[in-house]
């Protein structure tokens, strides 16, 4: 994750305000250091299962979705992903084959195919983050509700702001370039391809 806060700023920051600089520098660093190991959790995860790593954001889309009670097409799939509709179906085949999704018809519209989380697979899922759940009350219990409140605002606006970055340098792209592969890391910055920490009594498909 890139630093997110302009030099110029940090300048203008560091002479006004030092101490307000000196935390805003250590919050970007503790972030940086959650993506990188969450990044490493969710790459053995995905190592055990035989997913790559768009399989894996894939994945987690599906699973998220899910959880929202707004399960994904194929074709929403592919523009969560970023990718053809065709290549969206690819990486659906390989995770059915793989028993992680299935796919059912929509009981309301039964023209419409929705991709769920496959049961088999959910329970894989809360094996391996079981752990991580537990990890992740024992460091939320330290918090009261306020605070908890004021980390889950402050995390989700982050995410928003680089979900935006995300989508402009997208934009800049010129036609035909190959994006590299994106980490399966915090989903910008916050809940995306990575082992989140998430406390037991969530899904632990979210965690995954």
């Amino acid at each position: 994750m890139t630093d997110p806060i302009p030099a110029t700023r940090d300048v203008r920051d560091a002479s006004r305000h030092p101490a307000r600089a000196g935390a805003r520098r250590e919050i970007v660093l503790a972030m940086q250091q959650l993506t990188t190991e969450s990044q490493r959790v969710a790459q053995v995860f995905a190592a055990r299962q035989g997913l790559g790593h768009i399989d894996l954001e894939a994945l987690l889309h599906v699973m998220q979705a899910e959880e929202r009670g707004d399960p994904v097409t194929s074709g929403r799939l592919g523009d969560l992903l970023g990718v053809t509709s065709g290549a969206a179906t690819g990486v659906i085949d390989r995770l059915e084959r793989a028993g992680h999704v299935t796919r059912d018809r929509d009981d309301v519209d039964r023209r419409r195919v929705l991709v769920r989380y496959a049961a088999p697979a959910r329970e894989v899922a809360g094996r391996f983050f079981g752990p991580l759940g537990a990890l992740s009350d024992r460091v939320m219990s330290g918090y009261d509700d306020e605070q908890l409140e004021t980390v889950r605002r402050f995390l989700g606006e982050m995410a928003g702001a680089m979900a935006e970055h995300s989508r402009a340098v997208g934009r800049d792209d010129p036609p035909g370039h190959a994006a590299p592969a994106r980490p399966t890391g915090a989903s910008a910055g916050a809940r995306s391809a990575a082992a989140p920490a998430t406390p037991s009594d969530t899904p632990p498909s979210e965690a995954a």
